[in-house]
């Protein structure tokens, strides 16, 4: 757990958090939104194309002979994964089949999965909007009514607690560097006496 510290020691890795649990609602939404598409595709797909493997209509693999099967079909599908060389077994029997699967893929593929990547970019672009008024001097709440600039006092003190904490951060490291000298120091010593 001590590789989770990183997160609240570093400022950037923090506020990519801070940022990612803020889209959380937005993401829940898109989830639910994709999760009612493959419901109805699944049950589209499991209505229409259930009979096919079988004797009279060999496909590779029962693909749509339940609901379990189909919504798994239908991830994969959504992954791009394979998906054309399935349509194609499909096809053998309906023609007609690569409408529901181009409608699918195009909706769940496409559009879905880049809203995914849009909520997420978009936080991140925020975040860079905030990081950058800081650095202009322009607090979040004065920036979005008139620009005011930050006091003078208030940024001396932000710089003042950000170098207080690069002086830890360097005494610990000097700390260590010297225990890790010793250390060295007597291994080869021992090493030394050992030898002889």
């Amino acid at each position: 757990f001590r590789a989770l510290r990183l997160v609240t020691r570093i400022k950037i890795m923090k506020n990519l958090i801070l940022a990612l649990f803020g889209v959380v609602p937005r993401m829940a939404a898109i989830g639910l939104m994709l999760g009612l598409i493959f419901y109805i595709f699944a049950v589209m797909f499991t209505q229409l194309f259930s009979n096919l493997h079988g004797v009279e209509n060999p496909t590779a693999f029962n693909y749509f002979g339940g609901m379990g099967w189909t919504l798994f079909t239908l991830f994969q599908m959504m992954t791009l994964d394979n998906w054309a060389s399935i349509c194609r077994e499909v096809m053998v029997t309906y023609s007609w089949a690569w409408v529901p699967f181009v409608a699918f893929v195009i909706i769940s593929g496409f559009i879905v999965v880049n809203l995914i990547i849009a909520v997420i970019c978009d936080a991140i672009a925020s975040l860079h909007k905030t990081d950058k008024a800081m650095l202009q001097g322009f607090d979040d709440e004065t920036d979005s009514q008139g620009s005011a600039p930050m006091e003078i006092r208030e940024q001396l003190d932000c710089l003042e607690e950000q170098m207080e904490e690069l002086t830890r951060i360097q005494a610990r490291t000097f700390h260590t560097l010297q225990y890790l000298t010793r250390q060295m120091q007597m291994h080869k010593l021992k090493k030394e006496l050992t030898n002889k």
